[in-house]
């Protein structure tokens, strides 16, 4: 009840964070123009792996936005991108916005010995150290919330994720809304809660046909318990496939491979143990019998 009660809290936080904002309207051809300048850190079509910049590609729209008006006030410090959105104009903002938007997100990969801490963290929260689930503000897969403006996860590179948890962590990163929901997530994470989560959101896959800004219902589906693809939690049932990597599920398949031939090993031993027992009581109750008549006919005698 104290989890259910917790995660539902985190729903809250999430929804009172949600502004009737309109979505950014971009010109997605001259947002490719203008991107020649983003490349060299952000990569072609955004999608960079590093731990210092973020993958752009199929990140929301109104996310980008946002965060390039926050770097260009100074609301968000990075001496960086303050330089490279100080030249850029509304209409500039919201091109490089649409046109990240429209790109296809180059899918990362989980490292399977951590990830399923990852999952169940992602999923479920941790309430005893007040960490509330991370689905309910980023989806189940991880794909965002764009009225919100809560970012993408899903795909992104786990050193860029773990880099922004520690910022917000130690409060680096701050002073605009969504940071400060952030600060508070952040600071009851430790150094392996940070990188669990990092490395299962990278490896996250959308479901087909989901689209973003379904946090609120994936907080309310997970608020019963735990779950996520790498954990192999039964909640998630068939979609654990569409969550995880494929590393993640080829890895899942072969450990349920494993634990399958672990199995009937074992039935296999029980089974002849068994039979060996069986066959041990048939001797014992056959000697009985042969003791017996042997009674039997001295008394006849």
């Amino acid at each position: 009840m104290t989890k259910r009660l917790f995660v539902l809290f985190g729903l809250m936080i999430c929804a009172g964070a949600v502004a009737a904002e309109p979505l950014v309207d971009g010109d997605i051809e001259a947002g490719k123009t203008r991107s020649a300048q983003c490349a060299a850190c952000h990569g072609p079509q955004g999608n960079m792996e590093s731990a210092q910049f973020p993958k752009l590609a199929g990140q929301g729209a109104p996310y980008i936005y946002e965060q390039l008006k926050l770097f260009k006030s100074g609301e968000r410090q990075n001496a960086i991108m303050a330089g490279q959105a100080a030249g850029l104009s509304e209409e500039d903002m919201k091109n490089l916005a649409a046109y990240y938007a429209s790109q296809q997100t180059r899918p990362g990969a989980a490292d399977v010995s951590i990830a399923p801490a990852g999952a169940m963290l992602y999923h479920a929260g941790d309430a005893e150290n007040a960490v509330p689930a991370c689905s309910g503000c980023h989806g189940p897969s991880g794909l965002g919330n764009e009225a919100a403006k809560f970012p993408r996860l899903s795909g992104q590179s786990p050193q860029y994720i773990a880099t922004q948890l520690k910022a917000y962590r130690s409060g680096d990163r701050s002073g605009y809304r969504n940071a400060t929901i952030m600060n508070g997530v952040a600071e009851n994470l430790s150094d392996e809660d940070i990188q669990a989560l990092a490395s299962y959101v990278a490896g996250l896959q959308p479901a087909t046909g989901e689209k973003k800004g379904g946090g609120h219902g994936a907080l309310m589906q997970h608020a019963g318990g735990p779950a996520g693809a790498a954990a192999g939690q039964a909640e998630t049932g068939d979609d654990a496939e569409s969550e995880a990597s494929p590393e993640a599920v080829d890895a899942s398949e072969q450990q349920s491979q494993d634990a399958d031939a672990a199995a009937k090993q074992e039935a296999g031993a029980a089974a002849g143990d068994e039979a060996a027992s069986a066959e041990n009581n048939e001797a014992d109750d056959a000697g009985e019998d042969a003791a017996a008549a042997s009674e039997d006919d001295s008394d006849a005698q």
